[in-house]
């Protein structure tokens, strides 16, 4: 095999070339070669910037969810004072019908912060038996009530807003055989 020779211009070297451009055209190449360095160092900024911003937000978000109690939380303080105390003065009470009076008022302190806060009980007497918010644990033999009406509630069952914390137990009315 013969070796071709090399031209005088072309280099030793395989992976460089020269070329040979108009000086116009290589100044255009090199503005736009500046100008792709400066969109890719303000795209590696707002990337890192964005990067930031993410880190942060879901820094917030876990806060946000570790503290969100926090409010209800401090209300709920002053009813526990009271029923510390209620306990207190059922010890030495000589009148235990004015502290059931205090408790009871402690009671509805307590139920009114649960309603400030979006939590409603679940009507339940009355009513006619709802699976999707009532769960049933006895069936009452009874002409009194229509089948399928609530009876008795055992327990009873708290929603937030539309969504369901606990169901209601109940008794339920079935026709008598």
């Amino acid at each position: 095999m013969k070796k071709h020779k090399k031209h005088a211009n072309e280099e030793e070297s395989e992976d460089v070339k020269q070329i040979v451009l108009p000086a116009a055209e290589y100044d255009e190449i090199t503005k736009k070669a500046t100008e792709r360095d400066e969109y890719y160092d303000k795209w590696m900024k707002v990337h890192a910037d964005y990067e930031n911003t993410r880190k942060r937000m879901e820094k917030e978000k876990i806060d946000y969810i570790k503290f969100a109690n926090e409010m209800i939380i401090a209300k709920l303080f002053p009813i526990v004072d009271n029923f510390d105390m209620a306990l207190a003065a059922m010890e030495t009470a000589k009148d235990k019908a004015a502290v059931m009076c205090g408790i009871e008022l402690v009671q509805k302190e307590f139920h009114r912060i649960l309603e400030e806060n979006g939590v409603e009980r679940i009507k339940t007497e009355g009513e006619v038996f709802d699976p999707n918010v009532h769960e049933a644990v006895l069936a009452v033999e009874t002409d009194e009530h229509p089948e399928g009406m609530i009876t008795e509630e055992v327990r009873a069952g708290y929603k937030l807003k539309d969504r369901l914390l606990r169901p209601a137990q109940v008794k339920v009315a079935k026709g008598s055989e």
